[in-house]
């Protein structure tokens, strides 16, 4: 069940905020809170914020924030609160013109919303809700809006797929000795790590023992040859041009380019969910370079076959088969939310995963049947 934040160590954080008293002459809200004085003075919002997923009940420790549409210019900030017991918060807001018409001719009325955000694991605020759209509001009338949420509980998933049984047990780096026009070139190192997702995926999902050889097997062997077969087959051509372009893409929104790796990676989560909710775990591509012309060798290939989500807070944490950590799960820890327009994502095999998408050559990779 959600549990709301301690409104004491936020207020702590915040010293140039304090609480006012709510204060309203509706009826429904004296009955609420009966102990409070009657005012209505203007330039006030204020109202309560409820979890239909509890019956109705009030939150407490939620940030509410007030703002004036102002297009093109940008919004304007005009106060913030944090709701009570009675998950009850208040905006007081300064008077004067909030926007301009015609010319340099004030309109005095600002056009009012206002966003309600949660703190999630990594301690930051991540917007939960938002209102509708409260146009040329008079200043000398109070504006009560209303939340009604719907803080579902945590969510996990397991599809059963064990890195410890059903993942190869050696590192994700091969020998092959390539030869160009009958030329030795000598041996390279090279890793499968797409080819040995989809290897473990197929054994697991057609119930084949994995290999108990904790050594890379060597060039000119069965499972070398299917691994490399695997590993060709994941960066197909249908692969390759969604990575560069995943690559290149911004880490946060530019005015030239809208989409950021953090937009395009929340975006792939309902994919993700779906196929883990049917019992199937997922290949991604873990972006860890930048650029078109970034070294696509650095990124990497994993398989995820589990999560647990708060709806909440939008906290993911994504567990993974990793070919270059084997017998030790990873996870990947990030929140949907974005707040600050960034994922805060934490691989924990690596410091500088940008972002991931699904592979759409997995499953094809994946199918491709073991020889005897």
């Amino acid at each position: 069940m959600f549990q709301s934040i301690n409104l004491d160590e936020i207020l702590k954080e915040d010293k140039q905020l304090t609480l006012t008293t709510r204060t309203d002459h509706d009826e429904w809200f004296d009955d609420l809170a009966p102990d409070r004085e009657v005012s209505s003075m203007g330039n006030r919002i204020y109202g309560v914020v409820r979890d239909l997923a509890n019956g109705g009940a009030p939150v407490r420790g939620l940030r509410v924030q007030a703002w004036d549409e102002d297009w093109p210019d940008g919004n304007d900030f005009m106060g913030q609160s944090y709701t009570d017991d009675s998950g009850i918060y208040e905006i007081r807001y300064r008077p004067g013109h909030w926007d301009r018409g015609l010319g340099s001719l004030p309109i005095w009325n600002p056009d009012i919303y206002i966003t309600v955000e949660i703190k999630n694991n990594r301690n930051k605020w991540v917007r939960i809700a938002k209102s509708r759209l409260y146009e040329n509001h008079p200043l000398d009338r109070d504006l009560r809006i209303d939340i009604q949420l719907n803080l579902k509980d945590s969510e996990s998933v397991d599809t059963q797929f064990n890195p410890l049984q059903h993942g190869f047990h050696f590192v994700n780096q091969f020998k092959v000795e390539p030869g160009i026009l009958g030329v030795d070139l000598g041996p390279w190192k090279m890793g499968f790590c797409g080819g040995m997702c989809a290897g473990a995926l197929h054994r697991f999902l057609y119930r084949i023992q994995i290999p108990k050889i904790t050594s890379a097997p060597e060039d000119g062997t069965a499972l070398h040859e299917e691994l490399m077969q695997r590993q060709l087959l994941s960066m197909s051509p249908e692969m390759l041009p969604t990575m560069f372009e995943w690559q290149s893409a911004p880490d946060y929104r530019t005015r030239m380019r809208k989409t950021s790796i953090a937009i395009r990676t929340k975006d792939e989560w309902p994919k993700i969910k779906m196929e883990l909710d049917d019992g199937r775990p997922v290949i991604l591509v873990l972006i860890r370079t930048r650029g078109y012309f970034g070294n696509p060798t650095k990124n990497h290939q994993v398989l995820i076959y589990g999560y647990e989500f708060n709806p909440a807070s939008l906290d993911l944490v994504l567990y993974t088969y990793d070919p270059a950590k084997p017998d030790h799960p990873q996870t990947l820890d990030l929140n949907l939310g974005l707040p600050e327009g960034k994922l805060f994502l934490k691989d924990s095999a690596s410091r500088t995963t940008r972002g991931f998408f699904v592979n759409p050559a997995g499953k094809r990779a994946t199918e491709l049947k073991i020889s005897n």
